[in-house]
């Protein structure tokens, strides 16, 4: 594998489940109760759904249909193509934009967010 390829594909997935914990923490007022909710909501679906424990092709459809929103998934995919193949950018560009824009959607939901509540 490649360092710089962890480091790349491991950014952008902190980046993104950062986004998660933003936005839950955004839309709860209390602090005990977001720290449950984001649990809830990235733990628990990450471990499950994305294909780390079970492969994603074994799930029934509408699991499957529910583990493109996880960024787990796409993280767990990445980690086996580098400890796999290596470093092949060509495989793991895919991965790297769905984590990108999980991110994107997911900070730009906790700025919509801030300033909703801002106001």
């Amino acid at each position: 594998g490649s360092i710089t390829a962890i480091w790349v594909v491991g950014s952008f997935f902190l980046l993104s489940v950062l986004g998660i914990g933003l936005a839950i923490s955004t839309g709860m007022r209390n602090q005990f109760n977001a720290a449950q909710a984001a649990l809830n909501a990235a733990f628990l679906p990450a471990v499950m759904l994305s294909g780390f424990i079970y492969e994603i092709s074994s799930m029934p459809p509408f699991l499957r249909g529910v583990t493109h929103i996880i960024p787990a998934r796409y993280f767990v995919s990445s980690m086996q193509t580098i400890f796999q193949a290596g470093a092949i950018w060509k495989l793991l560009l895919p991965d790297i934009l769905m984590l990108l824009g999980t991110t994107v959607v997911f900070i730009g939901l906790t700025a919509k967010l801030t300033k909703r509540r801002m106001e």
